[in-house]
């Protein structure tokens, strides 16, 4: 019989590991760490003099990034300005409740991914101009409470079931703005990149199987299968879902070097390269989603169970790498300061 954790027991260990990253944060001394001036407003930015620092390559970077999503995004709200019309070429949430599974389109959320793309290419592009800092700040919080809202869809089976969430949703946009204004460098920046730390497209699947129902009939689809099989292709339902995964991996690997290399060019560099493959990835998933049709009746996309206390749990743990991620640049940067490479800068 495989062991298995108590809701109460996890909660606890969740509890624990969270104070023990807090705790690798005592002993760390206020930084005198230098900030560079943004190119043409001079306000202070998020980050110190690049070494190596070059314009012309970081506008470059961002520029390829922002044109590649603008293109992807153009293309792809095109073709989903009208739902699918065809039960094959639909692809559906299911979530288990107390009545039962309950289906819930995917339409809005390949929507939702397309806006979120759009505002990343925004916040992308206004660092050419702005630099990363207080004013972009609140660019850098829509792409943020975009991908919020994007976790809370997911979370809630594919739809959002409560009007309490925008409330919420203003007073989380309101209060981290204010956060990023009142809270003096270098914590400002920490404050600002890491106030949703969780793992983008949390979606476990299983595989899909064949599902016969009376809302959903085999032989409403199976009329029209051969003619939409020769408009479309056909696809192993879900594997289009792997390109969520590794681009979100991909992503997430470009934001931690840069977050612990946050003072050199090339990791910069290619954390604004990553933009350009992670986003137009996202949103090639909504095209391929969108135009192909599966050996099943429907493409059915299996969403977890998640009760409150495994939402706290993901959320915690989340917000524990996002700390042990700042901490790790604070220890490099310690060892840069210091000159040393023995173990004992850890308690820098």
């Amino acid at each position: 019989m495989a062991f298995q954790l108590g809701p109460s027991v996890a909660v606890l260990l969740t509890l624990i590991i969270f104070f023990l990253c807090l705790l690798t944060f005592v002993g760390v001394p206020h930084t005198d760490l230098s900030q560079d001036k943004s190119r043409w407003l001079k306000y202070p930015a998020w980050h110190p003099p690049l070494i190596g620092r070059d314009d012309n390559k970081t506008d470059g970077g961002l520029f390829f990034s922002s044109l590649i999503i603008t293109f992807g995004c153009i293309i792809t709200a095109k073709v989903t300005a009208n739902p699918p019309t065809s039960q094959k070429l639909q692809s559906v949430f299911v979530s288990e409740t107390e009545h039962g599974p309950k289906k819930v389109s995917a339409y809005g959320f390949n929507r939702l991914l397309i806006l979120y793309s759009f505002i990343t290419m925004l916040t992308l592009f206004s660092i050419i101009i702005l630099d990363v800092g207080k004013i972009w700040a609140a660019l850098g919080i829509t792409h943020n409470a975009s991908e919020f809202t994007i976790l809370v869809l997911i979370g809630s089976g594919g739809k959002l079931k409560s009007n309490l969430f925008w409330g919420l949703l203003c007073c989380y946009w309101f209060f981290v703005y204010l956060g990023s204004l009142l809270i003096e460098w270098p914590f400002d920046a920490n404050f600002n990149h890491e106030n949703v730390p969780l793992t983008r497209d949390d979606v476990h699947h299983d595989g899909p199987e064949p599902h016969h129902s009376h809302d959903h009939p085999h032989d409403q689809s199976h009329d029209h299968t051969h003619d939409l099989e020769d408009e479309y292709e056909v696809i192993h339902h879900p594997r289009q879902l792997l390109l969520l995964i590794l681009a979100s991996v991909f992503h997430n690997i470009g934001n931690l070097t840069a977050t612990v290399s946050f003072d050199e060019l090339l990791p910069s560099l290619l954390t604004s390269l990553t933009y350009g493959v992670t986003y137009p990835a996202y949103l090639y998933y909504v095209y391929v989603d969108t135009f192909s049709i599966s050996i099943y009746p429907q493409k059915l996309i299996y969403l977890p169970s998640t009760p409150g206390w495994k939402k706290f749990i993901i959320a915690t743990i989340s917000i524990c790498c996002s700390l042990l991620t700042v901490r790790l640049g604070a220890f490099l940067q310690a060892r840069k300061d210091n000159h040393g490479d023995d173990i004992t800068a850890v308690y820098y």
